[in-house]
C-alpha cells in the first residue's frame, strides 16, 4: 500500500485535483483544496500560508503527485492472465447454465454434483434440481462482488450463486442410504445457513451500542461540556470502537458514516483549543463568550456565561483560515525575498493567534462554509 510522510496510507485527492489541474490552478483554487485536505483528514495537515508555488508543492507532496509528469490519456491494454482466467470461468458457468436449462426443459433431472458410479454405488450425492425456485429467496447476505454479474433470475445466475456460496438445503435422496459424504454436507449446510442470522443479530446489537454512545455524546451541547467529553476520552473511545481501524478505509462500523460528524466536530473544536489557543482554556472560553447585549428587562442575571455554540465555532474555522490567508498576502508582511515573513507578522500582531487576528481585522463571522462537514 503506498504511503507518505503524512500517514500510513496516501490520501485520495478530491474530485478535480489532478496533475494537470494542479499545475494550472491559481491561488483561490489551491486554498480551497488545502481546506478540503484538512477537512478530509479531520486535522490540519497543510497550512494555508505560503506563495502559490509553495501551496502547489504542498498539495503535490501530500497527494504524491509528480508535477514533472503529466499522465497521458488512458490506453487500452490486452487483458491480463487473471482477467482471461476469470473470463473463461464465466464462460464455463454460462455453458453449465445452458446445459441445466436444456435438461430441465426436456423433463430430465440435472445433477450438478455427482459421484461417478465406478467410485460409489450410492448414486447421486446431491441433487439440486428441485431447489432452483428457492435459491434466490434463501441466498445468505454474503459479499459476492468478486463474481461477474449475470442476468437476474436466469439459470446462469443460479449456477453462479450456487458455486459462489456453496450453501445447500438438507438433501432428500432418492434412496434411504446415508453415505458419510451426504451426512457431512447436511451438517455443513445447517451451520453455514445460521451464520448470516447470527451476524445480523451481532450487527443489530452493535448498532444499538453505537446509537446509545452517540446519544450520550449528543446530549452535551455546551462548550465546556464538550471539551470535558474530549478530555475524558469519551470521544476517543467512540472513534476507537466504531471508526476506521488505523484510519484505513472500509474498516469502520457500517453506521459510522451516519454519525462520524458528531465525533469529528468535537475533535476539531478541541484542536482549536489545543493548537490555536495552545491549551489556554481561560483565553479560549473568554474569546468565545458572547458579549452581553442590553435587553429591555427589569433584572439582568449577574455572572451569566453565554458561550458561543460549538457548532458555529467549528463551521467558522474555514472562514477564519481563508481570511487570515488573505491577510498574509498584504505587502507589509513580506520580507526582502518577496515571500511571507513570520517575523514581520509577529512584529505586527505579537502573540495574537489567528482567531484573535481575525476579530481584529473585522472579518469575524459565524456561518457555515461550503467546505464544512
Amino acid at each position: 500500500m503506498p504511503s507518505s510522510e503524512f500517514g500510513t496510507q496516501l490520501p485520495i485527492p478530491p474530485d478535480g485535483l489532478t496533475v494537470a489541474s494542479l499545475i494550472s490552478a491559481k491561488g483561490a483554487q489551491l486554498r480551497f483544496w488545502i481546506i478540503q485536505a484538512n477537512e478530509a483528514a479531520e486535522k490540519k495537515v497543510l497550512k494555508l500560508s505560503g506563495t502559490v508555488d509553495q501551496q502547489r508543492t504542498k498539495l503535490a507532496e501530500y497527494y504524491d503527485l509528480d508535477l514533472t509528469v503529466i499522465p497521458r490519456a488512458y490506453e487500452a491494454t490486452a487483458p491480463t492472465i487473471d482477467e482471461s482466467i476469470r473470463e473463461c470461468q464465466w464462460e464455463d458457468f454460462v455453458k453449465l447454465g445452458a446445459e441445466w436449462k436444456s435438461t430441465l426443459a426436456a423433463g430430465g433431472i440435472f445433477d450438478l454434483l455427482t459421484t461417478p458410479k465406478s467410485s460409489s454405488g450410492h448414486g447421486p450425492i446431491l441433487s439440486i434440481s428441485g431447489e432452483a425456485d428457492t435459491i434466490i429467496s434463501e441466498k445468505p447476505d454474503e459479499d459476492a462482488s468478486h463474481v461477474p454479474p449475470a442476468p437476474s433470475h436466469s439459470i446462469e445466475s443460479l449456477v453462479t450463486e450456487r458455486q459462489n456460496q456453496t450453501l445447500f438445503k438438507p438433501v432428500h435422496r432418492a434412496d434411504n442410504d446415508q453415505s458419510p459424504s451426504s451426512t457431512a454436507v447436511n451438517s455443513t449446510s445447517h451451520n453455514n445457513i445460521n451464520i448470516p442470522r447470527e451476524n445480523t443479530r451481532q450487527e443489530a446489537a452493535l448498532l444499538d451500542d453505537l446509537s446509545r454512545d452517540i446519544e450520550g455524546l449528543s446530549r452535551c451541547e455546551g462548550l465546556r461540556d464538550i471539551i470535558q467529553q474530549v478530555e475524558s476520552r469519551e470521544v476517543a473511545r467512540t472513534r476507537d470502537r466504531y471508526g476506521p481501524s488505523d484510519g484505513r478505509r472500509g474498516t469502520a462500523d457500517p453506521s459510522w458514516s451516519k454519525y462520524k460528524n458528531i465525533v469529528s466536530k468535537r475533535e476539531r473544536l478541541y484542536r482549536i483549543l489545543s493548537e490555536d489557543f495552545r491549551g489556554d482554556k481561560d483565553r479560549f472560553f473568554s474569546f468565545f463568550t458572547v458579549p452581553q447585549m442590553p435587553k429591555k428587562r427589569k433584572r439582568m442575571v449577574e455572572d451569566e456565561e453565554r458561550l458561543r455554540s460549538f457548532r458555529k465555532i467549528v463551521e467558522a474555522a474555514p472562514w477564519c483560515e481563508a481570511d487570515i490567508l488573505l491577510e498574509h498576502q498584504k505587502e507589509q508582511y513580506y520580507g526582502p525575498n518577496g515571500e511571507f515573513s513570520e517575523l514581520r507578522w509577529t512584529e505586527h500582531w505579537g502573540s495574537m493567534n489567528c482567531w484573535e487576528v481575525w476579530r481584529e481585522i473585522k472579518k469575524e463571522r459565524y456561518q457555515k462554509s461550503k467546505s464544512s462537514a
